[in-house]
C-alpha cells in the first residue's frame, strides 16, 4: 500500500516535522513501538497531538519516515568512507583488513537503533506489510550502495556470482557484527569479535575478487 507522507515545504513546518520525528525516534528506541502512542510523541516533540495529524496518517507513518531518515544516516558515511579510501592498495592483506576494521567502526558509531528498536523492527518487518517492503527496498538500496563502491574501487569480481556472493554475505556478516556486539550483554571481547569479523570479510574478499 502506497502510504505517501506530507513532507512541508516551508521553514517553520519542516522545523516542526523534523521535531516529531526526532521524538518519535527517541521514543521508539526508549520505549518501543507499541509502547509509544501518536500523543507520547507529540508531549516529547512539544507540539500539539492534532499537528502530527497534518504530516502524518497515523503513528506508524511516523515509524515508516524514521526508518527512511536512518536509512540515509548509514547510506552517506559508509559511501564517504570508501571514496576517501579509493587510492588504497588491494593487493596488501594489512591495508584491506585495516580498512575493513575502520569501516565496521564506523558502522557502529553510526548504528544508533536501541537493543529494543531492533528487536522490535525484525518481528514488524514480518507482521506489517508496510513495514516489511520498506525493509526490503532498503536491503536491496544497500546492495546497490556496495555494488557503486565496488565501481568507484574500480574493482573486478572473478564472476556475476561473486559479485553476488560478495554483496550478500559482506552485508550479513557486517550487519551480525554490530547487532553481536551492540545487543549481545554477555559478549566480553568485542575486539576479538571484530577481528574475527574482518578475518571473513578478508577471506570473503580474496575467494571473490579478481585482484589486478
Amino acid at each position: 500500500m502506497d502510504r505517501k507522507i506530507r513532507k512541508p515545504t516551508q521553514k517553520r513546518a519542516l522545523e516542526k516535522y523534523d521535531k516529531i520525528i526526532d521524538a518519535a525516534f527517541k521514543l521508539f528506541n526508549e520505549n518501543g513501538y507499541y509502547n509509544t502512542t501518536t500523543a507520547d510523541i507529540a508531549a516529547e516533540a512539544n507540539v500539539a497531538t492534532g499537528s502530527i495529524y497534518a504530516y502524518f496518517k497515523d503513528k506508524k507513518d511516523i515509524y515508516l519516515q524514521v526508518l527512511k531518515n536512518t536509512s540515509e544516516d548509514f547510506n552517506y558515511p559508509t559511501k564517504d568512507f570508501w571514496i576517501e579510501n579509493n587510492d588504497k592498495d588491494l593487493h596488501e592483506p594489512s591495508i584491506v583488513k585495516n580498512l575493513f576494521t575502520k569501516f565496521l567502526k564506523l558502522m557502529l558509531e553510526h548504528h544508533s537503533f536501541s537493543k529494543t528498536f531492533q528487536h522490535e523492527l525484525n518481528a514488524l518487518k514480518l507482521l506489517d506489510e508496510d513495514i516489511g517492503n520498506l525493509v526490503n527496498k532498503q536491503h536491496m538500496e544497500r546492495l546497490s550502495k556496495v555494488i557503486e563502491i565496488i565501481n568507484i574501487l574500480n574493482i573486478s569480481f572473478k564472476s556475476d556470482n561473486d559479485l553476488e556472493i560478495f554483496c550478500y554475505y559482506s552485508n550479513l556478516l557486517v550487519d551480525d557484527a554490530c547487532h553481536k556486539i551492540l545487543y549481545d550483554d554477555s559478549l566480553t571481547d568485542t575486539d576479538l569479535y571484530l577481528a574475527k569479523c574482518v578475518d571473513m570479510l578478508y577471506a570473503l574478499f580474496i575467494s571473490t575478487v579478481k585482484l589486478k
